[in-house]
C-alpha cells in the first residue's frame, strides 16, 4: 500500500514538474514574441516618422511628397537588417491635407498650412505562438507633419524690396541686383544704401551680414518677423560690406569663405548646393513707408533667399549680384522662390 501510495506522490510530482515547465515555456515564448512586437513597433514609428517629415519638406507639391514618403521607407530597408516596412502608394498610407482643410484627431489648418500623414506596416512572423495558432501579425503606425510659414527669422541687415511680386517661372534663379541703393528701389530713401538696423545695435551689424558664428544671443536679439517695422542703417561705408561678403583681412567674408578652392563648397552652384554655403543669405522683403535716413522705415512683408553671385566693391558704381533660389534648411522649408521662411514639425 506505501509503494502504490508513493509510486502515486511521484506521479503527481512529474505532473506538476511537466506542467511548470510548460508554463515557463510559454512565458519565455510570449516573452520573445511581445519582444519582436515592440521592436517591430518602434522601427514602424521611427520610419512613419521620418517618412512623414521628408514628405512634409515637398508640400504642396503632393506628387513630390509622396515620392519622398516611399523612398524613405524603401531606404530604410535597403539599410536595415531588421524588419521589412511597407507603405503604398494606393491604400491610403500617404494623405495629404491643405489650408483650411481639417486632419483627423488634430484640427484643422489656417490659410499657409499643409500636412501629411504616413502610415508604415511591418509583418511580424512569431517564433512560439504558432504552437497555438497564432503565426504572426502586422504592425501598424502612423505620423503626422505639418508645414507651416514661420514668418520669422534672424535679420541679416540688408533689404529687398518687396514689390514686384515674384513669378516662380520668370524670377527663378534670374539675376538681380541686391544693393538697393544702385537699383534704385532706394532712390526715395536718401542716406541708405541698401542696409537695416540691427536690432541689436550697428556693433553687430557685420557679423549679421556675414552669418558667421553667431552666438544664440545674437540670433535672439535680431530675430524679425512678418509684420515688423525696421528702419535704414545710413552711413554705412562700402568697407563695412565689403569685409562682409567680399574681402576681409581675416578671411572670414562669405566670398572668401565660399570659393575657398579647398573649401567644401568650392563646387556649388545657386542651383546645386549645401544649405550652409556661405552665398547664401535670407534677406527681409520689404515695402517702404516713408521718411529718410536713419528714420527711414520698412515693413517686413516675408523673406527670401538670394545665392550671392558676384559683388564689385572695389570701383564705382558698387554692385551685389544674386538670384533668388530654391532653398530649404533642415526641418525647415521655402515656397518656390525661397520668399517665405517656413518650418516643419511632427505634430502626431
Amino acid at each position: 500500500m506505501w509503494t502504490q501510495q508513493k509510486d502515486s506522490q511521484r506521479g503527481t510530482v512529474v505532473i506538476l514538474v511537466v506542467l511548470a515547465l510548460m508554463a515557463l515555456l510559454g512565458m519565455a515564448a510570449l516573452t520573445i514574441d511581445v519582444g519582436l512586437l515592440v521592436l517591430a513597433a518602434q522601427q514602424a514609428q521611427d520610419v512613419a516618422d521620418a517618412a512623414a517629415l521628408g514628405a512634409a519638406l515637398e508640400v504642396p507639391d503632393y506628387t513630390s511628397g509622396r515620392a519622398v514618403a516611399l523612398s524613405l521607407v524603401d531606404a530604410n530597408n535597403e539599410s536595415s537588417a531588421g524588419f521589412q516596412a511597407t507603405c503604398s502608394s494606393h491604400n491610403g498610407d500617404v494623405l495629404f491635407w491643405g489650408p483650411h482643410e481639417t486632419i483627423p484627431d488634430y484640427g484643422s489648418l489656417d490659410s499657409s498650412t499643409y500636412g501629411v500623414r504616413v502610415r508604415v506596416h511591418i509583418p511580424v512572423d512569431f517564433v512560439f505562438a504558432p504552437v497555438v495558432g497564432l503565426a504572426g501579425t502586422t504592425v501598424t503606425r502612423s505620423s503626422t507633419s505639418v508645414r507651416m510659414r514661420s514668418g520669422a527669422a534672424p535679420i541679416a541687415p540688408m533689404w529687398m524690396s518687396y514689390e514686384p511680386p515674384l513669378d516662380p517661372a520668370v524670377d527663378y534663379g534670374v539675376e538681380r541686383e541686391m544693393l538697393m541703393a544702385s537699383s534704385g528701389d532706394a532712390a526715395n530713401v536718401p542716406g541708405s544704401f541698401g542696409w537695416l538696423e540691427p536690432l541689436s545695435g550697428g556693433s553687430d551689424f557685420l557679423e549679421l551680414l556675414r552669418g558667421y558664428e553667431l552666438t544664440p544671443d545674437q540670433v535672439e536679439a535680431n530675430m524679425v518677423t512678418e509684420g515688423d517695422v525696421v528702419t535704414a542703417y545710413t552711413g554705412l561705408s562700402v568697407g563695412q560690406w565689403r569685409a562682409a561678403l567680399d574681402y576681409a583681412n581675416d578671411g572670414l567674408s562669405r566670398l572668401e569663405r565660399a570659393t575657398d578652392p579647398e573649401g567644401q563648397w568650392a563646387g556649388d552652384t545657386f542651383d546645386h548646393f549645401q544649405s550652409d554655403n556661405p552665398r547664401i543669405i535670407l534677406v527681409p522683403m520689404v515695402e517702404y513707408l516713408g521718411s529718410t535716413g536713419s528714420g527711414a522705415e520698412f515693413l517686413i512683408h516675408d523673406f527670401a533667399a538670394f545665392w550671392i553671385e558676384s559683388i564689385n566693391s572695389q570701383n564705382p558704381p558698387y554692385s551685389i549680384t544674386g538670384r533668388f533660389i530654391k532653398y530649404q534648411l533642415p526641418g525647415t522649408g521655402t515656397d518656390a522662390l525661397g520668399e517665405t521662411v517656413w518650418t516643419v514639425s511632427m505634430v502626431q
